[in-house]
């Protein structure tokens, strides 16, 4: 009994813990914000990215195409340096289809990882208006603590640029960092798993 306890302590001592992302921030209460708030990744034209996919030994490099699609949806193709498709991917607030990916990631648990990357990534798992505790402070960034339809995610933004996800997890944990912006659009992107000890690399292309 005591046992337990402890561990319901534990727990409750570290659930109400402020996420280290919002390390000098201080919460200001539960609010309802608009997704707009949170200035997400907006794809409203054709983009292109080099990316590297590094995962241990493995690699991939190439060009992902990102363009907007019928019905609000957003397709995503890597094409490797060599020509090769590696992933087609479509995804919505409500959808993920893979129309092509590579044989060697089409374990389902890679495709989960990869619909989690990229929901989050453009917040495709958040409805246009949600709760949020907001974690604030004069003159520094911003934080949402929120429960999305993927899991909790925090968001740190500052002026009016996202710059920040995190969706903590036991082995999948998911961080995003929107390391540099041109003309208001993310130009350098860092997508990662570190207990997979797995990374996603996006640079913008000259277009």
């Amino acid at each position: 009994m005591q046992r337990m306890a402890l561990c319901f302590f534990i727990l409750l001592f570290f659930g109400s813990c402020t996420p280290k992302i919002f390390q000098g921030l201080a919460s200001s209460g539960i609010k309802r914000i608009e997704k707009s708030d949170l200035h997400p990744f907006v794809v409203d034209t054709v983009l292109m990215y080099n990316i590297k996919i590094d995962h241990g030994n493995t690699y991939f490099i190439g060009i992902l195409l990102i363009k907007p699609v019928g019905n609000h949806a957003i397709r995503t193709l890597f094409t490797s340096t060599s020509g090769l498709t590696i992933f087609d991917f479509e995804l919505s607030e409500s959808a993920f289809t893979v129309n092509y990916c590579f044989p060697p990631l089409q374990e389902q648990r890679i495709l989960n990882m990869f619909k989690k990357d990229f929901r989050a990534l453009f917040s495709c798992h958040l409805p246009q208006s949600v709760e949020a505790e907001v974690y604030e402070k004069e003159l520094a960034p911003v934080g949402y603590k929120i429960k999305t339809a993927d899991g909790k995610a925090y968001f740190l933004t500052q002026d009016r640029q996202l710059k920040k996800i995190e969706m903590p997890a036991f082995i999948t944990s998911l961080k995003i960092d929107y390391q540099t912006y041109k003309n208001n659009r993310p130009e350098r992107i860092l997508i990662a798993h570190p207990s997979l000890k797995f990374t996603m690399q996006l640079e913008k292309m000259e277009q």
